[in-house]
């Protein structure tokens, strides 16, 4: 072919024909097939040689696929497309366009078909895994309405009463509100309470435990990270949990275990409702309210340079405290009715309580309040074999504690205590009461506030029967 002209000789347009991906089939108005290029050898498994120069009859017969789309584009004489089946198993689109001669007749068909079984089976797969996604969401939605379908408070003291008029009134607004109380008083129940009262009552409610979560791994946990953040980041990062609480409500449990370098990011999002990822530099916006708890003493922590300052101005917007239970003493037996018969229904048992363990409940000082309340009543449903359960069936330790306290002091000491004696005998009684009751050096530090090295040590000296389970 001469490099001047622009036409191209037969082999050449053959060759281009021959090498295209789609299959190119064409016949003449007599219905004779005069071209096909050789990507018909790949859809129906036989060569162009055997096709070329037969009747379309002919080769319909064969059944090489089908249906046929030349006829119906003759007769309606416009391109028609149609999805074709072939004998070997592909998945063909076929175009299929009539061209006329300068008085209107058509002088050939020419059809393009691609093969699309693979594209096919990627459709097939989406299909599956949007069915799938949405069985997903489904499931979540139905885990996210058990989680949250929590029971009202159950509210027969003038404190509770109180409390829960002014909850009902800032649950509107979509202000910060700072939880404190006991452990175990109730503080989660609360913020579950506020959210499902809140305009974010549809969207996600995320619980963060800040003491459960290693301060190494909480930057990465709470704002996610970005691709190559660190070894081992995956290659697309990950969602953070505060980007999870978008538009839903930010649960900060143990708020006042925040190392100093969290407090200062937290602080940035409830100013600006922004923050960046580890490793990022596009900025994240959020939307959603955050609701802290806590059963330390956050001014304390703030004498001792532990808490910032700013960030608890910022978080006690609204900072409501919650009673322990010996302090609603009116609710402990309504609130066991209910906890017994939710047993009841979980175990299949018919447990009821006698009046005089209803006594002991209320004699009782409930140090871990309605969380421990709950764990005894589970035991007992669980332990107790006769329907009623009696005095008998509480444990010794809570029954003692049950009893009325000896006082610290005597009122006429034979001899006068020695001021050293004295701080003894209140620091071993606080020690063999909170071990009682608690059963771990965890726990009692916790409670009395000390270092659990420093409870150990006092367990030791003043329970001797602890010694071989703290080893």
């Amino acid at each position: 072919m001469d490099s001047g002209t622009t036409e191209l000789d037969f082999n050449t347009l053959k060759k281009i024909l021959d090498n295209s991906h789609d299959e190119i089939y064409v016949t003449n108005a007599m219905g004779i097939v005069i071209y096909v290029n050789n990507v018909c050898e790949k859809h129906y498994g036989v060569k162009a040689s055997e096709i070329i120069g037969k009747k379309s009859r002919e080769i319909s017969e064969k059944k090489y696929w089908g249906p046929r789309v030349s006829p119906i584009a003759i007769d309606k004489k416009m391109s028609i497309t149609l999805e074709q089946k072939t004998c070997t198993g592909k998945t063909l689109l076929t175009t299929a366009t009539p061209v006329f001669d300068s008085e209107g007749n058509i002088e050939l068909i020419i059809e393009n078909s691609r093969d699309v079984t693979e594209s096919e089976g990627m459709k097939h797969e989406l299909d599956k895994s949007i069915e799938l996604l949405k069985r997903y969401k489904m499931e979540v939605e139905v885990l996210r309405k058990k989680e949250m379908n929590i029971p009202d408070f159950i509210c027969q003291s003038p404190k509770m009463e109180s409390l829960l008029k002014l909850v009902r009134r800032i649950s509107a607004v979509n202000s910060t509100v700072l939880l404190l109380g006991e452990s175990g008083s109730g503080k989660g129940h609360m913020a579950k309470y506020i959210h499902n009262q809140s305009p974010y009552k549809d969207g996600p409610f995320i619980t963060v435990n800040c003491a459960s979560i290693p301060s190494e791994l909480m930057e990465a946990e709470m704002f996610g990270y970005s691709k190559g953040a660190f070894t081992g980041a995956n290659v697309k990062g990950n969602i953070g949990l505060i980007e999870l609480a978008n538009d839903g409500t930010l649960f900060l449990d143990e708020i006042a275990e925040l190392s100093p370098r969290m407090q200062a990011k937290l602080l940035q999002v409830l100013h600006e409702n922004q923050y960046f990822k580890v490793g990022g530099r596009e900025i994240q916006q959020v939307q959603c309210r955050v609701i802290a708890a806590t059963n330390r003493n956050l001014q304390e922590m703030i004498k001792k340079g532990t808490f910032r300052e700013d960030l608890y101005y910022r978080l006690n917007i609204f900072e409501l405290t919650l009673p322990p239970l010996r302090d609603r003493r009116e609710e402990i037996i309504p609130l066991s009715q209910f906890i017994l018969a939710k047993f009841n229904k979980k175990y299949k048992l018919e447990h009821e309580f006698s009046s005089k363990c209803y006594e002991l409940f209320k004699q009782y000082p409930w140090p871990g309040n309605v969380r421990e309340l709950e764990n005894i009543i589970e035991r007992l449903t669980v332990v107790t074999q006769d329907k009623v359960i009696d005095e008998c069936d509480l444990p010794q330790s809570f029954q003692t504690m049950a009893e009325p306290q000896a006082e610290t002091f005597p009122q006429k000491p034979r001899q006068p205590l020695s001021l050293d004696d004295a701080i003894c005998n209140v620091e071993k009684n606080l020690i063999i009461q909170a071990y009682k009751n608690f059963g771990s050096s965890y726990e009692v530090a916790k409670v009395l506030d000390i270092s659990q090295s420093k409870a150990n040590r006092l367990i030791r000296k003043y329970c001797p029967s602890a010694h071989s389970e703290l080893n």
